[in-house]
């Protein structure tokens, strides 16, 4: 798949979330959802495996994840915890992260 293959997807079936760095936030189109469960603890995807509780975010090849700081979606806010750019050739096809969300009550 190329790049604009992707981009096409992302404005068509993507959602909108907000990436915040140093303060500021950007709204862009990512898919962003919850890693179901299978079994306890893990979940199979055609992506790797995810442990409960966590989203998965397929967004754009030129913002990278790995330095923002907090992720928006409906109204909660979530970190990364791991983060991968997927390669098609040469280039970046799209940026592949794990996503959990910030306890208000604990800060984290």
């Amino acid at each position: 798949m190329d790049g604009s293959t992707w981009e096409r997807l992302l404005e068509r079936f993507g959602q909108r979330v907000t990436l915040y760095q140093a303060g500021r936030g950007s709204d862009v189109k990512a898919f962003f959802q919850p890693v179901g469960e299978r079994s306890a603890g893990e979940e199979a995807t055609a992506l790797g495996v995810a442990p409960e509780g966590k989203y998965l975010y397929l967004g754009p090849a030129e913002i990278d994840p790995e330095g923002v700081e907090e992720l928006s979606w409906n109204g909660r806010f979530y970190h990364f915890i791991r983060v991968r750019a997927v390669p098609a050739g040469e280039k970046i096809a799209y940026r592949w992260a794990l996503a959990e969300e910030l306890d208000e009550r604990s800060g984290a």
